[in-house]
């Protein structure tokens, strides 16, 4: 009966819907599709590549997977605030210098946000032995309780010259073997398997650099998991300009201070004659006063 049936118009906007998101996802590129929400920016990564960054994270085997990010705010000042507690402590201490600030922060929120990862020690909390050469940029632990080091890097065209596959395999080739070095090296981590992290602003980017890592040899790759992240609308992760790194002020080779120099004046076994001279001297001077009156 007609007062059973839906009416048109319940039913017309179900289906509008339905006809508007399918839309906006083929516009989108969206299907077989993981999207990642959160206040700093939204991540995209494919469905494929978001169960082998997870499957690879704590596998000894190497693979290139690749994301994009899409940071909310418009500038990195207004980025930073949005950011979760670790990207802002990545951000906020001290580090080994470069233009790499903005870099790694960002880095950090998106493997919290793709690999539910925490940060367990930023880059000078990390040591080594001997402590010349490539350092960590940070570390993390994974949900299950495995620790990771990442390095982070930018690929992208410097000055007129545009990135090309040659230069593109030079730089993961030497970021490569520089976290075989510090998977040596570092003492008070486990670094035996790393992420190295490149950002890029740009597709054609993207596409040459996974051209790029299939030149570079198992020996390089070793277990190391590369994850490359697109970012088109944050200039400043690839205009930042780097910055000397601060030199802590240690005190002068034995300088002592007030505390230490009354202790020393104490211990001292002259001590009992120096007081017995000064009362002398003091008599001695009391005396030479009474006489000059009379």
């Amino acid at each position: 009966p007609a007062s059973a049936r839906e009416p048109a118009s319940a039913r017309e906007p179900a289906s509008a819907r339905e006809l508007a998101v399918t839309s906006a996802a083929a516009s989108l590129d969206a299907f077989g599709c993981t999207f990642i929400l959160a206040p700093a920016m939204s991540v995209r990564i494919s469905a494929e590549d978001a169960l082998l960054l997870s499957a690879f994270a704590v596998a000894d085997l190497s693979i290139l997977v690749e994301s994009e990010c899409q940071v909310r705010g418009g500038d990195w000042q207004a980025v930073v605030p949005k950011l979760g507690p670790d990207a802002r402590r990545v951000h906020a201490e001290e580090n080994a210098g470069g233009a790499s600030v903005i870099s790694e922060a960002l880095s950090m929120e998106v493997l919290c946000r793709l690999l539910g990862a925490r940060l367990v020690c930023t880059e000078l909390e990390l040591r080594y032995f001997p402590a010349a050469g490539p350092i960590t940029d940070y570390a993390i632990a994974l949900r299950g309780g495995d620790v990771l080091g990442v390095s982070v890097t930018r690929a992208f065209s410097f000055g007129e010259a545009a990135l090309s596959v040659p230069h593109a395999a030079a730089l993961l080739s030497k970021k490569l073997a520089g976290i075989l070095h510090s998977s040596r090296t570092c003492f008070n981590q486990n670094l035996s398997k790393q992420i190295l992290h490149v950002w890029c602003d740009g597709a054609a980017d993207v596409a040459l650099l996974r051209l790029a890592f299939g030149l570079v040899g198992p020996e390089l790759s070793a277990s190391t998991l590369v994850l490359v992240t697109r970012c088109e609308n944050l200039p400043e992760l690839f205009t930042e300009k780097g910055k000397a790194p601060r030199k802590r002020a240690r005190p002068l080779k034995g300088l002592k201070d007030e505390a230490h120099l009354a202790a020393l004046a104490e211990s001292c076994p002259l001590r009992p004659q120096q007081r017995r001279t000064t009362a002398v001297d003091t008599a001695l001077r009391a005396g030479s006063r009474l006489r000059g009156k009379n």
